[in-house]
């Protein structure tokens, strides 16, 4: 295989549905080339002949490879015969997945793409998960903090919310505090049985520059609030408070939100809020 690709390869990627496991699976697999090696096109709600021909003709006309991730049976193998006849690469997401389910289970598959998206009780607990999350961001609702299935704490710019966010689209009732050396902590934090809450800390000189950039970006006056020096007191005085309480710590020094999304589940284990299955996450 060539190590640097010689030009961009076209690649038409089809879904008869959002188009979100498709966009998940490929992003993850796009980190393994170059930046400028694959030119992705997402298609969605690719239901109708006349559509599928019409994209079909473009991927022709530009010698694009197919991926896709189709429910429809009949669509799968349209795709298949016309990326033959035409002489492109074609690679269903999903097929692989679908016949070992079959061969596993002895059960043939439904093809109704409709249940990918079902309003039943598992929708409703994410989505209540979600609201929940969103009226207890950053310390509000301190009245109701008990509630949450888990609650994040950590001092100013630690990556709490959008964190707390990517575990309520998982269906957990997440709650985040910031956390500020001289104020005293929330009572409802520390009276929290100590399962239910994580701890999340940085490394000084990462957390001085994101703070900094963050002062340029609000064009806020300069304060201690991301120099080096209270930067690391602040962390230091978070750390003797977590050994306190003894609350379970994650660093998140250059760690991607979702990597600590999967290590709180790791540390807080099952609740009777998560989903049932990542399609209610990622569906087709």
């Amino acid at each position: 295989m060539r190590p640097h690709p010689t030009s961009c390869c076209p690649m038409f990627v089809l879904s008869d549905s959002t188009g979100n496991l498709a966009r998940h699976v490929l992003t993850a697999v796009l980190t393994q080339f170059p930046a400028e090696a694959i030119s992705l096109r997402f298609e969605n709600f690719v239901r109708n002949d006349k559509r599928l021909d019409q994209l079909l003709n473009e991927a022709k006309q530009q010698n694009a490879a197919v991926c896709h991730a189709i429910v429809s049976d009949r669509i799968k193998q349209r795709i298949k015969r016309a990326c033959r006849t035409a002489r492109l690469r074609c690679f269903d997401l999903t097929g692989g997945v679908v016949d070992f389910m079959e061969k596993a289970t002895g059960l043939a598959t439904t093809g109704n793409r409709e249940v990918l998206h079902r309003l039943d009780e598992a929708y409703r607990r994410r989505i209540g998960a979600m609201e929940f999350t969103l009226s207890h961001d950053d310390g509000l609702g301190l009245e109701t903090l008990h509630e949450a299935d888990v609650v994040l704490a950590g001092v100013s710019r630690t990556s709490k919310t959008p964190t707390s966010i990517l575990l309520a689209q998982q269906g957990y009732r997440a709650a985040n505090v910031s956390l500020a050396r001289g104020i005293d902590p929330p009572e409802e934090l520390l009276a929290l049985p100590t399962r239910k809450v994580v701890a999340l800390i940085i490394s000084p000189d990462q957390l001085a520059i994101i703070r900094a950039h963050r002062q340029a970006a609000w064009g806020m006056s300069q304060t201690d609030y991301g120099s080096p020096q209270s930067v690391s007191g602040e962390l230091n005085w978070s750390r003797a408070l977590f050994r306190e309480r003894g609350w379970p710590v994650l660093d998140v020094t250059d760690q991607a939100v979702e990597e600590t999304a999967a290590k709180v589940i790791d540390l807080v284990g099952p609740v009777g809020h998560q989903i049932s299955s990542m399609a209610d996450v990622l569906p087709a």
